[in-house]
């Protein structure tokens, strides 16, 4: 794939590319300026967001000195969820848990309000005295305030990142994974879904001179950027939203941005990318994502009082549409020139 920050046709990978335009906005947040420097004016992507144009360091093997490895998953992880009214999908990742992981880890759930559910959802969520279920103030918290919330009352030093309609299979590998993040220096290691969506991205100038964004899904998992220890695992700047990471490099960073109610995910990645933090994707990282199942022990009538399919779609068109160019006023590079300079 292309050398990063090159004046090149976006179409030219295996995996072809994507691409944010930066569009003008009103407002802009002075944090993400702050994180990334300008690149020298003769380089040929020579605007501020190129600052970030650049690999992270491969991760690396801890001196043995330096390793404190986890005994009990419980004690070193803890699972972040954020939903929106969809708690029968919460207490079916809870089940898998619980039946497939370890009954004893914590559970932080963070789901929009204001109103709390019939007594019979309310009983299955107390089923699990290890799962803290806050329902928020408001009816639109948004996912970016939601797992930063959520992060924020991590008291472990990893976090597993959830979305409500995952369920933890047998072979999830996440044990394998907590071993690997306390003997190396990664900041985050990503599970592998159906297709390769991790991989690069930077800004750059595309064939028509306009300051774009630019991710190259799928290009990570070539030969060339396994890890020399675990050649199962690929260093890559962005990974899919399931996830475990190093609690206190996630708040380093600032967690997600409050506004970004949906498109809240590559901003992470920006952030850590920005921050140096190290990203990695590995294939024995493995979780189910399921729209439909029935929650094991909830009657079909329930589910459906609780959640309406169709009111869930208004509610993500509405945001798509509120917020699709919400994002790119936080990476907004005429912006940063006028921050930075």
């Amino acid at each position: 794939f292309p050398v990063l920050g090159a004046k090149v046709a976006l179409i030219p990978c295996q995996h072809p590319a994507s691409s944010v335009n930066l569009l003008e906005e009103v407002e802009f947040l002075r944090d993400r300026a702050a994180l990334m420097m300008p690149l020298p004016q003769n380089d040929s992507c020579n605007f501020p967001g190129c600052g970030i144009n650049k690999r992270a360091e491969f991760p690396v093997l801890l001196p043995e000195e330096e390793v404190t490895k986890c005994v009990n998953l419980s004690d070193c992880v803890t699972i972040v969820v954020k939903t929106a009214r969809r708690p029968h999908f919460v207490i079916r990742l809870a089940q898998s848990v619980r039946q497939n992981l370890d009954k004893d880890i914590p559970i932080i759930v963070i789901d929009d309000g204001p109103d709390t559910y019939p007594p019979e959802i309310m009983d299955h969520i107390a089923q699990f005295p290890n799962m803290k279920y806050v329902i928020s103030e408001t009816a639109d918290v948004g996912i970016g305030e939601g797992r930063t919330r959520g992060v924020r009352m991590v008291k472990t030093k990893y976090y597993l990142n959830f979305d409500d309609d995952h369920i933890v299979p047998k072979d999830s590998g996440i044990a394998g994974m907590v071993e690997l993040m306390d003997t190396t220096d990664l900041s985050l290691i990503g599970a592998r879904g159906k297709t390769s969506w991790a991989g690069f991205v930077d800004f750059l100038y595309d064939d028509e001179g306009r300051q774009i964004l630019r991710q190259l899904h799928g290009s990570c998992t070539a030969k060339s950027e396994a890890l020399s220890f675990n050649t199962a695992c690929h260093r890559c700047d962005l990974t899919i939203n399931l996830f475990i990471a190093r609690t206190k490099d996630i708040l380093e960073v600032g967690g997600w941005s409050k506004e970004l109610k949906i498109s809240e995910h590559v901003d992470l990645f920006l952030r850590l990318k920005s921050a140096s933090k190290k990203v990695a994707i590995c294939a024995g990282f493995h979780f189910i994502h399921d729209h439909d199942t029935i929650v094991e022990g909830m009657t079909i009538a329930l589910n459906e009082t609780v959640f309406d399919p169709a009111a869930y779609r208004r509610l993500r068109w509405n945001r798509s549409k509120q917020m699709s160019n919400r994002f790119l006023s936080h990476w907004n590079v005429e912006k940063f020139k006028k921050v930075t300079v």
